[in-house]
């Protein structure tokens, strides 16, 4: 997560929850803010939350969501640049597509090259299937024409949101922990902020009450689980049970 990211979530963080101390907040490394209040220091620390695979030989879910959006990202520019009528392009990879940095130029090439194939046909939205396609993890694209400024290319992942586990929570609490004595040189108290976020698929996941009543071992003095979604949806941050 980058400095303005965490920025960002602190704003919303601190939002959202009345007990935030009061005082300047400084920007920091280890941990990513100080805030200077008038009888402490508070160290917060911003991590997001990801969902991972069921199976730990498989890449993180943000990983692979990361090489969906090289591609299509690519293939949009490729199209872009032929000066071809604006489309909607919908790319659906399967669950588990992943493939080598040097497949990511072949595959967006043959995908732009289905699109404007795509344009030849006289139906308003053309549907390419696995067969038609060819390509290993590419389940079916979507073309559609439509009046657009500028073509719009998407890789919706599977509308499966899965459960956060009380594990999952506890796994992000112990890596953290190892660094509480380092972050305790600069601050008198230390905080994690836990981030999920509604709008990122690699992130999004339901909280269980399991999951919010659970007691957690860690370090610091602090730790919240803070779930950022619609403005009108929004909640406070969960306190998370220290045992």
């Amino acid at each position: 997560m980058n400095k303005g990211s965490e920025l960002f979530y602190l704003e919303k963080f601190k939002e959202n929850f009345s007990d935030f101390p009061k005082g300047k907040i400084v920007s920091h490394e280890s941990p990513d803010f100080l805030v200077k209040a008038p009888n402490e220091i508070v160290g917060i620390e911003i991590t997001g939350f990801y969902r991972q695979t069921s199976s730990s030989t498989r890449l993180p879910l943000q990983q692979r969501q990361s090489v969906r959006h090289k591609i299509v990202t690519l293939a949009k520019s490729s199209y872009d640049q032929k000066g071809l009528p604006p489309v909607f392009v919908g790319v659906h990879f399967a669950l588990n597509f992943h493939c080598r940095k040097s497949e990511i130029q072949p595959i967006s090439e043959k995908l732009v090259n289905l699109a404007e194939k795509s344009l030849s046909n006289s139906a308003e939205e053309k549907i390419w299937r696995r067969d038609d396609i060819q390509l290993s993890g590419v389940d079916l694209l979507s073309v559609k024409k439509m009046n657009l400024a500028k073509s719009y290319w998407s890789a919706p992942l599977a509308s499966f949101v899965p459960t956060t586990s009380s594990q999952q929570i506890q796994n992000i609490l112990g890596g953290k922990s190892a660094l509480c004595d380092e972050y305790r040189k600069k601050c008198d108290k230390t905080w994690l902020v836990i981030v999920m976020n509604r709008f990122d698929p690699a992130s999004f996941s339901l909280i269980s009450e399991t999951t919010l009543e659970n007691e957690y071992s860690h370090s610091f003095d602090s730790a919240f689980l803070f779930f950022y979604d619609y403005t009108h949806l929004q909640k406070s941050p969960f306190v998370l049970r220290k045992a």
